[in-house]
């Protein structure tokens, strides 16, 4: 992104469209689909500029709702429950979303990732609903907190005084934590959303939230960058 080509309130409006995604995205693993959401799906349409394996994943999650049955909502329900909360699945490590488990040794819930991603979740002022009942590194909770911190930007960005400093904190933090805690080992999780998936959709919701969450890492790097350049 050439941020010098555009004003403080369009790259405002762009973290808000971040925050808007990273909160679906977020929605998508934390929660079986809603109707609405599935609605919304139906009308998915892959952004200008969109890479190939972004688009073709788009196409199939509009082929797949398309000819869906009478009630995919219960389809997608029971598909996310074997995935996700490995519903009758007795062997191996499962798609669980929790990073402890595929980065740990012994792939184990509530391990060091958990406890860094708990760490960088309170430094930042952010609360993980405890009604949840989960464990802090849930990929659903990562994304949360980067649609969260998304939000925070763009408030920055639409302050009376733009304070430059915070803005390239901000930009440092959502970087950091995408290359740490999410692109780290979302790959892995995918590859076993793809093993245990009896539907297209939740694979290819997995490699857009790749492809997302990849070329966001570049653009809040360039937008660190550019704060820093321009408070010099």
């Amino acid at each position: 992104m050439e941020q010098e080509t555009l004003t403080t309130e369009e790259i405002a409006q762009m973290m808000d469209g971040r925050a808007a995604s990273y909160k679906f995205f977020s929605d998508a693993l934390l929660h079986e689909f809603t109707v609405e959401q599935i609605g919304q799906l139906k009308s998915l349409a892959a952004d200008e500029g969109a890479s190939e394996e972004v688009a073709a994943a788009i196409t199939s999650i509009r082929r797949y709702l398309a000819h869906a049955g009478s009630d995919p909502r219960t389809d997608l329900a029971c598909d996310y429950a074997r995935i996700f909360l490995s519903a009758g699945v007795n062997d191996g490590i499962t798609a669980e979303p929790y990073e402890s488990v595929f980065t740990s040794e012994e792939h184990l819930l509530m391990q060091d990732a958990r406890d860094d991603a708990l760490r960088i979740y309170r430094a930042n002022g952010v609360d993980v609903d405890a009604s949840l009942r989960m464990p802090e590194d849930h990929l659903g909770l990562e994304l949360e907190f980067m649609s969260v911190m998304a939000t925070r930007t763009a408030q920055v960005l639409r302050a009376s005084e733009l304070d430059r400093d915070e803005l390239a904190r901000l930009a440092r933090v959502q970087t950091g934590f995408l290359k740490v805690h999410i692109l780290n080992w979302v790959d892995q999780l995918a590859a076993k959303v793809d093993e245990f998936a009896k539907l297209p959709l939740y694979p290819a919701m997995m490699r857009i939230i790749i492809a997302y969450a990849s070329d966001d890492a570049v653009l809040m790097e360039e937008l660190a960058g550019s704060a820093v350049s321009q408070a010099a």
